[in-house]
């Protein structure tokens, strides 16, 4: 029995689906035959059905089992002879979601690719539901997530960043909605946070479907008892600057996202942190790993850094309110 053969057939129980499994992986489908038949004649059992569609056996999901503990295994032990050789060679695979890493990540991978420069990375674009189910399904050396249940999860994590929610509006278009109330208006959203409830007449870009921190915003939405005017529906939020600069909409962003763009917005936006119930809405950035998952020194290097440059993003004082007058 070979390990090679055992992530074929990994893989194909993944996709259940020998051309997909082929093509993804680069290889022809007699290839990923050859290999899944190699285990049926070692095991003498089938481990698939192939008809109407293909499907796993009763045995072919003991060996499914089997192929992942051994993956794991063999994972563990290259971590691990990483660093009882000292080597400075390597692959790091890391899964987190874009509008963050964006900016965060540049500033990490020059100081690691300075110490370790032999060391690749793999980077994976994904939500943290994704993330999630990757580091649980031990394909990752660790994720970047948002709000994860960790309980549920029962995973490893390292406490990274406070990550505040902010709404951010421009003073026309307050004025516009609330005339002579706009100073006061704004001068109570600065000293104590934006309330919703004070909002309500304002049009509103809304991120659909609803991530984590678009389920925070509702909740917002839902304690200030009213359904917002939304004025776009967008699938992300890099449209948000504009959206303010153009006095369309109020819009909501984290504090990690909008270190990177509010230097892109008008003297007239305001940015005030946004609470819920009396309190800032945070989201709680979290480094995750499986807990059968070995890190080895690379990998607790990355994280290191990950929580240096998050500290650096949380000390940054985003929030302002605009002087401007008619």
């Amino acid at each position: 029995m070979e390990l090679e053969s055992l992530y074929y057939f990994a893989e194909t129980a993944r996709d259940l689906h020998i051309t997909r499994t082929a093509q993804r992986l680069h290889i022809s489908q007699q290839t990923l035959s050859n290999h899944i038949m190699r285990l049926e004649n070692y095991y003498g059992a089938k481990l698939f059905y192939r008809y109407p569609t293909l499907q796993l056996t009763s045995a072919g999901r003991e060996v499914l089992k089997f192929a992942r503990q051994v993956h794991q295994e063999e994972t563990n032990l290259r971590a691990i002879l990483v660093d009882t050789l000292q080597s400075d060679t390597g692959e790091i695979t890391l899964s987190a979601s874009s509008p963050r890493f964006n900016y965060y990540l540049p500033n990490v991978l020059e100081k690691f690719s300075a110490l370790y420069p032999n060391v690749t990375i793999d980077l994976i674009d994904r939500t943290s539901d994704d993330s999630e189910m990757l580091v649980q399904k031990n394909q990752v050396d660790f994720a970047v997530t948002v709000d994860s249940d960790l309980r549920a999860l029962r995973v490893n994590s390292r406490a990274a960043y406070d990550d505040p929610v902010y709404f951010c509006v421009s003073d026309k278009l307050l004025r516009k909605h609330y005339g002579s109330d706009t100073e006061p208006l704004k001068e109570k959203a600065f000293r104590e946070g934006a309330d919703l409830k004070d909002f309500s007449r304002l049009p509103f870009l809304i991120v659909s479907p609803l991530g984590r921190m678009g389920r925070r915003i509702a909740q917002c939405f839902g304690e200030a008892g009213y359904e917002p005017d939304v004025y776009l529906k967008a699938g992300y939020t890099t449209i948000m600057a504009p959206l303010c600069n153009a006095a369309l909409a109020g819009c909501f962003t984290s504090h990690m996202n909008l270190a990177r763009w509010h230097y892109g917005m008008n003297d007239d936006v305001n940015i005030f942190p946004l609470c819920l119930k009396g309190e800032p809405v945070k989201l709680k950035i979290y480094v995750i790993y499986s807990r059968q998952r070995y890190l080895n020194h690379h990998c607790r290097y990355f994280i290191d850094l990950l929580e240096e440059q998050f500290s650096v993003i949380g000390g940054e004082k985003l929030a302002r309110i605009s002087s401007q007058s008619d």
